[in-house]
């Protein structure tokens, strides 16, 4: 079927300079009657281009899910051990009082790349979508920094735990200056852990394991 204009459809009949035929008369209503049909088409079209631009624009808004998910994984793999700088990779630094982007991300490079995909008349609506999947993403990243960050305290909390366990068990029975300063020691360690109910539960195990130490000198 050919495809009509839509600027050309809009226009309906132009009256400017044709030939005028009554209104009251079988060719007049005839061209009355192509007008309207012209006109319909015309919102047709409208109607089915926006609707193909939203369907576009709801494939490139999911191809970069893929892509966000995709770059929050690997920065989660080639982090530090402790999980610093995680966040601000991915997502940068937003001024809370302002809701400005003070330092970008990774993630900003990667929707201000997908932006010129976006078909134009569905952009608006997907640039208003940034910080809202900033926002998500930000949430999701601070938690695997943290969770990284609590995995490294506990990682190293084990091993002075482990060393401390061992210099009781070699120590003097009858020297308790000494044993109360490794236990002392690492009271103050396990204080200095970021996540409260980690730092509970080092703190019960620890009260536990050196009396068993000691016991056992």
């Amino acid at each position: 079927m050919a495809t009509i204009p839509l600027q050309l459809a809009q226009r309906r009949l132009d009256t400017g300079n044709v030939v005028q035929y009554p209104s009251g008369s079988l060719v007049g209503a005839a061209m009355q009657g192509f007008g309207d049909e012209l006109s319909a088409v015309a919102e047709r079209y409208r109607q089915r281009q926006e609707q193909q631009e939203a369907f576009d624009a709801e494939i490139v808004r999911r191809q970069l899910d893929g892509r966000i998910a995709q770059a929050e994984n690997d920065a989660t793999q080639n982090a530090p051990a402790d999980g610093s700088g995680l966040h601000d990779t991915m997502y940068g630094q937003v001024d809370p009082r302002t809701g400005q982007v003070i330092k970008p991300g990774l993630f900003d490079t990667l929707f201000d790349g997908t932006l010129p995909q976006v078909p134009e008349s569905e952009r608006g609506n997907f640039i208003k979508h940034k910080e809202i999947l900033r926002a998500a993403g930000s949430v999701r990243m601070a938690a695997r920094q943290q969770a990284r960050r609590d995995d490294y305290e506990q990682g190293e909390w084990s091993k002075v735990q482990d060393a401390s366990l061992s210099a009781i068990a070699q120590s003097d029975p009858n020297d308790t200056a000494t044993f109360e300063a490794i236990m002392q020691s690492g009271l103050d360690l396990i204080g200095k852990m970021g996540n409260p109910v980690a730092r509970q539960a080092a703190e019960a195990a620890w009260r536990s394991k050196t009396a068993e130490a000691l016991a056992r000198r």
